[in-house]
């Protein structure tokens, strides 16, 4: 073999090695799903903190989630895809209250998963949407958390659904 044709040879083995390693890797993996890829995103996860003067309520949420800002200021909702973090608040002392938001979420046929003293968690679905949440009554307002999501994204918003789980107020002054 020439000499001239060494660095050309060696510059084909090294093409042809990387060419099979990323066929090897592209076998090995399987296609992501949205579930992956969301699991992938929620666990790299920073936190943002905001202020929501319409509810007189601080809220924590990941920053995958995007605030939208709606016209209806009883509402702060923060979604990404079909992923979506709301937050409601009805005042006690201003409202004749007919149903509490835990008999409204039942009513829509939602499960009572689990109750203390001032909170409920429920769980149901509508439509293709799967959704968690969590009322808590702080004797002077009703806060309502509420995690919606696509069914195919079950394991992918585990960490919402602790988030939900977890999620308590300040107590208001």
């Amino acid at each position: 073999m020439n000499r001239n044709h060494l660095p050309l040879l060696l510059l084909f083995l090294l093409l042809f090695a990387a060419c099979g390693q990323r066929q090897q890797l592209k076998g090995f993996n399987n296609v992501l799903t949205g579930d992956d890829s969301l699991s992938i995103e929620f666990s790299k996860a920073d936190t943002i903190y905001y202020h929501s003067d319409a509810l007189d309520l601080d809220i924590a949420y990941p920053d995958y989630l995007r605030h939208q800002y709606l016209e209806d200021d009883q509402m702060e909702v923060f979604m990404t895809d079909d992923v979506s973090l709301s937050f409601m608040v009805q005042d006690l002392d201003e409202t004749e209250i007919f149903r509490t938001p835990g008999q409204t979420l039942m009513g829509m046929g939602a499960e009572l998963i689990d109750a203390g003293d001032d909170y409920s968690i429920h769980q149901g679905h509508e439509g293709e949407l799967e959704y968690y949440g969590k009322v808590i009554d702080d004797s002077t307002r009703m806060v309502t958390v509420i995690l919606r999501y696509g069914m195919n994204h079950t394991e992918a918003v585990d960490f919402l659904r602790d988030y939900v789980r977890n999620y308590t107020i300040k107590k208001k002054n």
